[in-house]
């Protein structure tokens, strides 16, 4: 008779429990062979019982939650086809054989390898330096008028610090309760990457702007962010990281991603001025680069001055 694992689905670590009885009760009563605390599980749930022949027999013992056997209500259940799904009250749990394939290993994020972007700590501190470094380097672009270091240092605290920090906090409460555990080290070193990569591609974007005259790179650039990258973004840390299933990911990248994206495209420039004809950012001037695509045909004054005796009153020309 071969013998029988019960896999108990929990935050992170599942627990596994084997069936090595003939019958294994399961309950949250303490007289129980598998003792689920869940509040949902009735004293004596369920009851497994194993026979010669390799089948399995499963008996619903509660009135209240009943055991939903392959996701269906059902007294009892006699199969020798394994695995088994089982809802007991809001405990997810699987019947499996001894011989069931287990996923491939996940690597750990740096490969144990010291030189490895996520391997050592100091590949964390070289990063949230640059960010520094970089957030400084905006206030010293922007800054119009005299420069201050006290400025300089309330300006990096309050964006830049105070921006990463924030990520930290709320991811790592998320991962907390996700996978009940944390990787801090790693979390801070991702974030710091996803913040510097924003600052390059915000100003390459720029640069396209001064170079097609046109205001619809960066537009372009602070939608996509918000809505792709940034989620796209959460995803591969959770996947690569946090270790948990892609569709799974994905969907948690997106809803963390909204608070943050919705806000920020809603009070942004860009959208207002799509909206409305007026904008607060000014106008670029069609003559900044030879390759704006807008750029119409001129014409001389002398042709302006004929083409203005030929118009009626009340007319203009195109």
């Amino acid at each position: 008779m071969a013998a029988l694992i019960l896999e108990i689905s929990t935050r992170g670590l599942h627990r596994y429990q084997p069936l090595e009885s003939e019958v294994t009760t399961i309950g949250r009563a303490l007289d129980n062979d598998i003792i689920l605390s869940d509040p949902t599980v009735a004293p004596h749930h369920l009851k497994i019982i194993r026979y010669g022949d390799d089948s399995v027999e499963i008996v619903n013992l509660a009135e209240v939650n009943p055991t939903r056997i392959n996701k269906q209500k059902q007294a009892s259940l006699v199969t020798g086809e394994l695995p088994v799904n089982l809802e007991i009250g809001r405990v997810q749990a699987r019947l499996l054989s001894r011989d069931y394939a287990v996923p491939p290993t996940r690597q750990l994020a740096g490969g144990n390898s010291p030189g490895h972007l996520f391997g050592h700590s100091y590949w964390t501190v070289i990063l949230v330096l640059a960010c520094l470094v970089i957030g400084g380097l905006e206030f010293y672009l922007n800054a119009y008028n005299s420069f201050k270091w006290s400025d300089l240092l309330k300006y990096v605290l309050r964006e830049t610090v105070l921006t990463i920090g924030l990520f930290v906090i709320g991811l790592s409460i998320l991962e907390r309760l996700l996978v009940n555990r944390w990787e801090i080290r790693q979390m801070v070193t991702s974030i710091s990457l996803v913040y510097l990569l924003y600052y390059f591609l915000a100003y390459l974007f720029e640069a396209l702007d001064y170079l097609f005259s046109a205001g619809w790179p960066s537009t372009q650039f602070r939608f996509g962010w918000y809505l792709t990258l940034l989620p796209c973004a959460i995803a591969l840390y959770l996947i690569h990281i946090s270790h948990l299933k892609k569709s799974k990911s994905f969907v948690l990248a997106i809803l963390i991603a909204s608070p943050i994206a919705v806000p920020s495209i809603m009070q942004s420039s860009e959208l207002r001025a799509l909206l409305d004809d007026f904008s607060s950012s000014a106008k670029y001037q069609n003559s900044l680069s030879s390759l704006n695509l807008h750029l119409q045909e001129r014409v001389s004054i002398e042709t302006f001055i004929e083409q203005a005796q030929q118009l009626e009153a009340g007319e203009y020309a195109d």
